[in-house]
C-alpha cells in the first residue's frame, strides 16, 4: 500500500489527479488525494475524463507491480456534487455509482453529524451489548469496567 500511496502522491504533484483542499477558503498548501486504511482505499479526484484515465492507469500499474488484484466490480464511486457524466466515469473505472447515505467502516457517510438518525445505530449496539451482559454472572465492578471501556468507545469512534 506504501507503493500505491507514493504513486498517488506523485500523480497529485504532477496534477494528473487533483484531490481536495480541506483548508478553510483554500488558504493552505494541503491537498488530499487519497486515504488508506488496511485494505480499503479512498481516492479523491475530479470527474474529468483525463484524471479518471490517469487514476485507472495508476491502479492497473499497482496491480501489475504488487501482484494484488483490485476488484473494480466491488468498488464504488461516490459523487459529492451533481456530476452529469458520472455514468461515463463509472464505466471507465469499471465500477458502480453509490449514493449517500452509505456506510464506511460501520460509520455513516454523507450525514449531518448532529442528525439524530446516525445515533440510532449506536444506541441499538449499546442496548444489544447491555442485554448480553445482563445474562452473564458479572460483578458490579466488572460491569462498570465493561461500560467504561466498551460502551464509551462506540460514540467516541463515531464522533472521531
Amino acid at each position: 500500500m506504501e507503493g500505491l500511496s507514493k504513486m498517488l502522491v506523485t500523480a497529485g504533484q504532477h496534477r494528473w489527479i487533483k484531490g481536495f483542499n480541506p483548508c478553510i477558503r483554500n488558504q493552505g498548501e494541503l491537498e488530499i488525494t487519497h486515504l488508506l486504511y488496511a485494505d480499503d482505499s479512498l481516492i479523491f479526484c475530479e470527474p474529468e475524463r483525463e484524471q479518471i484515465y490517469h487514476l485507472k492507469l495508476i491502479l492497473l500499474l499497482f496491480e501489475a507491480v504488487s501482484g494484488l488484484h483490485i476488484n473494480f466490480a466491488k468498488s464504488v464511486i461516490y459523487p459529492l456534487n451533481e456530476i452529469p457524466n458520472i455514468k461515463e466515469v463509472a464505466d471507465i473505472m469499471g465500477c458502480k455509482v453509490g449514493v449517500f447515505l452509505a456506510k464506511y467502516l460501520g460509520l455513516p457517510l454523507g450525514s449531518k453529524a448532529k442528525a439524530v438518525t446516525i445515533w440510532n445505530d449506536i444506541v441499538e449496539r449499546c442496548e444489544k451489548k447491555l442485554s448480553s451482559w445482563k445474562r452473564k454472572y458479572l460483578s458490579l465492578g466488572s460491569r462498570v469496567v465493561l461500560i467504561n471501556s466498551v460502551l464509551d468507545s462506540l460514540p467516541t469512534y463515531t464522533m472521531s
